[in-house]
């Protein structure tokens, strides 16, 4: 029988009849990789979701070294690993080299920049889509990026066994480090490296063969969650019609009329991004208690308003909020988007989640989750995910998360632009029973009709300006109105 096939049944007798050596060898292995990993994601997560969020001088010139060290060969990390390690080294004194301990530092030295690179794509990718929502939360730009890693947890599954992998297989590190002592630091690599020269190729393919099995592992089990991650999205079971105690609740509080007493005041704002002006001088005040609904074609500024109403753009001129007694405190903001951010968890943990970030106290989280879901018709579907929502329950889950807040001010950005007329229905209730409670509103909207059903007072934005302010009545039969705002009702009220 040839050598190759005498090597082949012997490595296969090793696996198979549980080598004492072969499989102290394999576990060596696996420890070393396991805990390298343990390390190196702690740091490695934390490094990319910082990098993700972070500005400063330097920013991009450190992006780029994480990036470049992908590529870092693993003997030079083998090689500045031992150099610290050394009885010459700084590090000497602990008498760390030539132990699994020293195997351990230069992998995690070696999968950190792997996991940090590929984390930091994650979280820019899902800030992206949510990051001003979540700061509109009240989450700090950490936060934000900390929440997009639980929220792409399939993700950082992925990247973590990507990085396992890369541990597990490499040898230079752990060979210069680790001296590839019998029965102390000799794991998978190091040993088939040093049996095949010794021409023991039986104990050489065996442990060939097991390490392939673990990185064929590995790579299946990244497999299985992408097509998992793909298959929960595609099978998200179908909105159910929403039985009697899952519609909003009708009535609440009777209406509370509009104070006079100013809540936001704003002289002479502007917002630029970059050459781009998106308002122009805006002077307007919002009082307590009123309904203020922004019109104007696509571009005028309105979403931009209210996203500085919100606090989330840089701006020029003077903003003032005015302090809201007995607390003497400065009004709470809440916004709902056009398109509802939810993240991949519950419908009760995304409510629970905005109460975490304005730091409202564990003992009271629970009971105003509870509350707001009910309030808007969802208490039933607490523990459902987020995500396998319609769009109208999606709109009312975020109400729900913002309402909870107990906001003073609550910034609507076309809150029904994409629903059903009935889905429309339901959400323009639950805005009126916002505002019946005292909450201030301020909302834009396409929909003229809306404006009229629900605004106090409308304004006219065009090319980043206020044209006109009137109330709802004045607006739409005032003949003294300006001759943009004339044209626009024109255009959208042809009988006009």
């Amino acid at each position: 029988m040839s050598t190759f096939a005498d090597s082949w049944r012997l490595a296969w007798t090793l696996i198979v009849g549980g080598d004492v050596e072969l499989w102290r060898i394999a576990m060596l292995s696996l420890q070393v990789s396991g805990i390298a990993v343990g390390v190196g994601s702690v740091a490695g997560l934390l490094l990319g979701a910082w990098l993700a969020v972070a500005r400063f001088p330097g920013h991009g010139v450190l992006v780029w070294g994480v990036n470049t060290l992908l590529a870092l060969p693993a003997v030079v990390v083998g090689l500045l690993v031992y150099l610290l390690l050394s009885r010459a080294g700084p590090l000497g004194p602990l008498g760390l080299l030539f132990t699994p301990t020293a195997m351990v530092v230069a992998q995690s030295v070696l999968v950190t920049p792997l996991i940090a690179a590929l984390s930091r794509r994650l979280v820019l990718a899902a800030l992206d889509e949510g990051g001003d929502q979540l700061r509109s939360l009240g989450a700090g730009q950490l936060a934000c990026a900390l929440l997009m890693l639980v929220h792409e947890r399939l993700g950082v599954a992925t990247v973590l066994l990507t990085a396992f992998g890369r541990a597990v297989a490499e040898v230079g590190a752990v060979m210069i480090v680790g001296g590839n002592v019998a029965g102390v630091t000799r794991v998978m690599t190091t040993a088939i490296a040093l049996e095949t020269s010794k021409g023991d190729l039986a104990l050489a393919l065996g442990l060939g063969l097991v390490l392939l099995g673990i990185v064929g592992a590995v790579n299946g089990v990244i497999m299985l969650l992408q097509w998992w991650g793909g298959r929960t999205r595609a099978s998200l079971p179908a909105p159910q019609p929403p039985r009697s105690e899952d519609s909003p609740l009708a009535g609440g509080a009777a209406p509370v009329a509009a104070d006079p007493q100013p809540l936001i005041a704003l002289q002479r704002v502007s917002v630029a991004f970059g050459d781009f002006t998106a308002l122009r001088d805006v002077t307007m005040t919002l009082a307590r208690g009123e309904r203020l609904v922004l019109v104007g074609a696509n571009g005028s500024g309105k979403t931009t308003l209210l996203r500085l109403l919100q606090g989330l753009v840089s701006h020029a001129g003077i903003v003032t909020r005015a302090r809201l007694q007995p607390e003497a405190r400065l009004p709470r903001a809440a916004m709902l988007f056009q398109q509802p951010f939810l993240m991949r968890l519950s419908v009760f943990r995304n409510v629970w989640i905005g109460l975490w970030l304005r730091g409202i106290p564990g003992a009271e989280r629970a009971a105003r989750c509870h509350e707001a879901l009910a309030r808007v018709g969802l208490g039933s579907q607490a523990a459902r995910p987020a995500r396998a929502l319609s769009g109208g329950q999606r709109q009312r889950l975020a109400l729900a998360r913002a309402w909870a807040t107990q906001p003073d001010l609550l910034l609507l950005d076309e809150p029904t632009a994409s629903l059903d007329p009935g889905a429309k229905r339901e959400v323009e209730a639950l805005i009126e029973q916002i505002a019946a409670t005292g909450v201030t509103i301020a909302m834009s909207t396409h929909n003229l009709g809306q404006a009229k059903r629900l605004a106090t007072r409308v304004a006219y934005l065009e090319g980043g300006r206020v044209v006109v302010e009137r109330p709802v009545d004045l607006f739409f039969t005032d003949d003294a109105l300006p001759a943009e705002a004339a044209q626009f009702l024109r255009g959208e009220l042809p009988w006009t």
